[in-house]
């Protein structure tokens, strides 16, 4: 992807493939992303599964392991990454249906482009918000891994992150899931901020199992926040303990590269990065959002 000035959108985000309404960000190693949104769309969702749901990069990998350890009952890692059960990825749904019930699903993609048996069935969702600042930071840092994408400037990824190109923001992913809960009031989500997962583990660990109707004393809780700590599961990822499929991972990187995910894992990192300027900008694009898309969010801003 080519950063075709310092501010322009890559002009290959106005070419991106588009399904039900919502354009696809194309995920490496998958040939016809719409044919991929149909299949994902008709997959097969079990009584007991669960979706861990977000924009990218607000935490996605982190709730993903807690819950593991919470259904599973362990504070065993899981061997394998997120990405082989992520939706989108290549072989995901492969690797999804070949899954152990209860399964941990998860994805990116708005509810318009998920296994529509979801609705169906009442699955169980988590769904982990994110201090837009801070998302836009992680989510720059975690494209520039990608081999085609690594000449991308920060400006020019802020003007998409504000929607001014034809890919979704942060908030449009929100309003759609604030507009599902409209409309499916019954259906259960359980709304995860990643500001309240750093400062208060236990607690947000202790509600997810009660939420998730599982059994955890105060100890096993405590347990489960040490072994998905952000130093220990970077420490994990350095060591290569985790099963990432080489052809994922060069599809992404390029032959050779090295994906990583699990960089500072802090609150207001958007600090280091955002000048005056374009923190200015950003607010007045975050405050517009909230009001014009009816937004309730108890965003932490930080």
């Amino acid at each position: 992807m080519s950063a075709d000035s310092g501010e322009d959108p890559p002009s290959e985000v106005e070419q991106l493939p588009e399904a039900y309404g919502w354009k696809i960000f194309p995920f490496p190693g998958i040939k016809d992303h719409v044919a991929h949104v149909e299949a994902t769309r008709n997959f097969s969702i079990r009584d007991d599964d669960v979706l861990v749901a977000a924009y990218p990069k607000c935490g996605t990998h982190w709730l993903w392991e807690v819950t593991q350890m919470l259904l599973r009952q362990t504070t065993d890692y899981e061997k394998r990454t997120k990405e082989q059960v992520m939706l989108e990825s290549p072989g995901g749904l492969e690797r999804a249906e070949q899954e152990t019930s209860p399964r941990i699903l998860n994805s990116h993609n708005p509810f318009v482009h998920l296994p529509q048996e979801i609705i169906s069935k009442k699955t169980k969702i988590i769904h982990v918000i994110r201090n837009p600042k801070d998302a836009a930071v992680s989510n720059y840092w975690h494209l520039k891994n990608i081999h085609n994408v690594q000449d991308l400037q920060f400006q020019q990824h802020l003007n998409v992150m504000m929607g001014k190109s034809q890919l979704p923001t942060q908030f449009d992913y929100l309003q759609q899931m604030s507009e599902f809960e409209r409309t499916h009031p019954d259906h259960p989500i359980k709304h995860v901020y990643y500001e309240e997962m750093k400062k208060e583990p236990v607690k947000i660990i202790k509600d997810l199992a009660q939420f998730l109707n599982v059994p955890a004393s105060d100890e096993f809780c405590q347990d489960v926040a040490n072994a998905c700590s952000f130093d220990k599961m970077k420490k994990i990822e350095e060591t290569g303990a985790k099963d990432f499929p080489k052809e994922l991972n060069d599809a992404i990187t390029g032959a050779g590269g090295s994906l990583k995910f699990y960089r500072k894992g802090i609150i207001g990192d958007w600090k280091n990065m955002f000048t005056v300027a374009q923190n200015e900008t950003f607010d007045a694009f975050i405050e517009s959002c909230i009001k014009t898309k009816g937004l309730n969010y108890a965003f932490i801003f930080e």
